[in-house]
């Protein structure tokens, strides 16, 4: 067979493959003329740029994991739009009054009737009160690590009745029975008791993999949405969690609110560009993106270019700030960093003007107290002669004026006898002022900060260096106190005792990632979950925040805005974020009020399927006219891609 007729023969395979690809299997199974399929999947395709490090949520960190939960399992109370607790397995929270005990420090729980768990049992008061018992009572306390801040107060639970738990709290130190200010939002997943009630806290904590092997559903909560059958599979490959509406969630019967659509899928990507094109293409309705990709995103849609797509940026509900952060645990490669006089120098030679509008470009907010602003009753701020201005002069006259000169004349400060590091043997007399830094891999922006430092400071004489490392790594090292900085981020609730309580020196060794303590930071902190009336328990917590950056243990770099993006033709009801923060998809407080006003809006589906072939004849013939060019051309195609209907990750 001569060639010509070789390719004559594969161009007409090529237009019969491509036109019968054409028609719209839709079409093929009988949906017919119809604008909109009549069980037509309301699916919300969610895209991040975390994965979820842990299906057991005693073991999770990232926000990705901590989204998970908040969606399979339910707390106490939830938070609605406007960062107020509102009832949620609980459907009342009280204080009562107890005689030999003092007011606030026993409060009852009157718990639903209406939640079952995931694979069908009822939710009981029993299970409240053991999820309380498991985390707080004696040695469990220890192994149960991951709501501590929670739990540190927590004595012991009791079931009163059918639908009402008491719990006691007091003063883990001392066992002195205390008033407890935060009780009115308890934000621990509750778990099942029917499936782990037999197993020790070590193995629940840190070898559960957070699911059960012989139960249907694999997972088991009794939060708004359900795992499918697929979870293992889909956690193993790392690239997509799907999950089910619960059609018995309680919310119905105890507030008339329900999910109005079938599927929510987690979509995780390492790719913020793959994300931004899975957007566009509709193969995402709402994600996350990095400043730069946001920017684009904002770019596009001012230019027109981009339709049908809206946007939010501002103060994250979650709290959320980043922050160069000092081990103050007496160990690690240079001891200097103990100084606090050293830290304040360091303090004055971070520019966060320019970190912001560079490298969060400008969307973020200058960091200061450990309460975000927004929660502005909370939160506190330096005034003008309390801010650590940026002003490297001022910086390196106060590392002199603390002993750290550059005495050889090579650029580097050492530490000399008349230092603090010398004098409290935290370093030899003649040490160079290094510095390392761990920085989180997934987050670009990070690298970027860490090398201008690194610029700014060894203008003062401080050597800089920085280890770039994936989070869970950066996490063990951080815990094992034996670093000297890094760069992280806290995200904390509405209630300040969260945040306050993982700079306390009762979360060393279990929250705390620095080991920071101070006798007044500890006396004011005390005092903030004892008091009730808010003015006076608002003064103990602003006095916290204002000790901890006095002594810059913690510089706080940036209170770094949420910067989501959503499509507004695949769902309506996406509300405010601005006048409402806690609707973000942020918020991990267990059911979320975003989920209950969102509405999924119809699809069209492609036109009768003789268009869709002619269309499909069409494109079929441009491919014979592409081939017949390039094969007289002689040049060779590379592939690029497959088919639209792919994965939303991407190629």
């Amino acid at each position: 067979m001569k060639e010509r007729t070789k390719r004559a023969i594969s161009l007409c395979a090529v237009i019969l493959t491509v036109a019968v690809l054409a028609v719209p299997i839709a079409s093929m199974i009988g949906i017919v003329g119809k604008a909109t399929a009549a069980d037509e999947e309301r699916v919300l395709k969610v895209g991040f740029m975390q994965k979820i490090d842990s299906l057991n949520p005693y073991l999770g960190l990232s926000d990705a994991a901590y989204v998970f939960y908040s969606l399979v399992y339910d707390y106490m109370q939830s938070v609605d739009n406007d960062m107020n607790a509102v009832p949620n397995l609980a459907t009342e929270s009280r204080i009562v009054d107890v005689a030999g005990f003092p007011h606030g420090s026993v409060w009852e729980y009157d718990i639903t009737q209406n939640a079952f768990w995931h694979d069908g049992e009822q939710v009981t008061a029993e299970d409240i009160a053991w999820n309380f018992n498991l985390n707080a009572m004696g040695a469990n306390y220890t192994d149960m690590w991951a709501y501590q801040p929670y739990m540190y107060y927590a004595k012991y639970a009791e079931v009163m009745d059918e639908d009402t738990v008491r719990v006691i709290y007091y003063d883990r130190e001392t066992g002195e029975i205390i008033p407890c200010a935060y009780a009115y939002l308890i934000g621990t997943p509750m778990v099942p008791k029917h499936l782990l009630g037999e197993q020790s806290t070590s193995y629940i904590s840190f070898q559960w993999p957070g699911y059960f092997a012989n139960s249907d559903p694999k997972l088991v909560g009794t939060g708004q949405f359900k795992v499918s059958s697929d979870l293992i599979s889909e956690f193993t490959n790392g690239d997509q969690i799907t999950l089910e509406r619960n059609e018995n969630y309680h919310w119905l019967a105890d507030r008339g609110m329900e999910i109005k659509f079938d599927k929510l899928i987690m979509y995780f990507y390492d790719d913020d560009t793959a994300m931004k094109i899975a957007l566009e293409q509709k193969q995402l309705d709402v994600a996350q993106f990095p400043p730069n990709t946001f920017r684009s995103i904002e770019d596009d849609i001012a230019a027109g270019s981009l339709q049908n797509v809206d946007t939010y940026s501002g103060l994250k509900c979650t709290q959320y700030w980043t922050e160069i952060a000092f081990n103050m645990n007496i160990a690690g490669p240079n001891k200097w960093r103990l100084d606090p006089e050293a830290r304040h120098a360091l303090a004055q030679a971070v520019n966060k003007t320019y970190i912001i509008n560079n490298f969060y470009k400008g969307y973020g907010k200058e960091g200061t107290g450990l309460i975000s602003p927004v929660t502005p009753f909370w939160h506190w701020e330096p005034s003008a002669a309390e801010h650590w201005d940026y002003d490297l002069t001022v910086a390196a006259a106060a590392l002199q004026a603390a002993g750290y000169i550059d005495t050889n004349g090579d650029g580097w400060r050492e530490c000399t006898v008349t230092s603090a590091a010398v004098q409290n043997g935290w370093s030899l007399e003649g040490s160079k002022l290094n510095l390392q830094m761990m920085i989180r891999m997934e987050y670009p922006e990070e690298k970027e900060i860490a090398k201008y430092l690194q610029e700014q400071w060894a203008l003062i004489g401080i050597d800089l260096s920085y280890d770039i490392m994936l989070e869970d790594v950066l996490a063990k090292n951080a815990y094992a106190y034996g670093y000297d900085s890094m760069i992280w981020y806290w995200s904390a609730d509405p209630d300040p005792n969260f945040m306050l309580f993982c700079q306390s020196k009762k979360s060393i060794d279990g929250w705390s990632d620095n080991m920071y303590t101070n006798p007044a930071y500890e006396e004011n902190y005390s005092a903030s979950i004892r008091e009730f009336d808010e003015t006076t328990r608002q003064e103990y917590v602003r006095n916290c925040q204002k000790i901890s950056y006095q002594d810059a243990a913690y510089i706080l770099l940036a209170y770094v805005y949420s910067t989501y993006a959503w499509r507004t033709d695949t769902f309506s009801g996406w509300g405010d974020w601005g006048a409402d923060p806690a609707r973000s998809l942020d918020a991990f407080w267990t059911a979320n009020p975003l989920f209950f006003d969102l509405e999924y809006i119809p699809q069209e589906n492609p036109p009768f399927p003789w268009v869709a072939v002619a269309a499909g004849v069409g494109v079929a013939a441009a491919v014979v006219v592409a081939a017949l060019y390039l094969t007289r051309r002689g040049k060779k195609q590379r592939e690029i891609g497959g088919d639209e209907g792919g994965s939303p990750l991407g190629d």
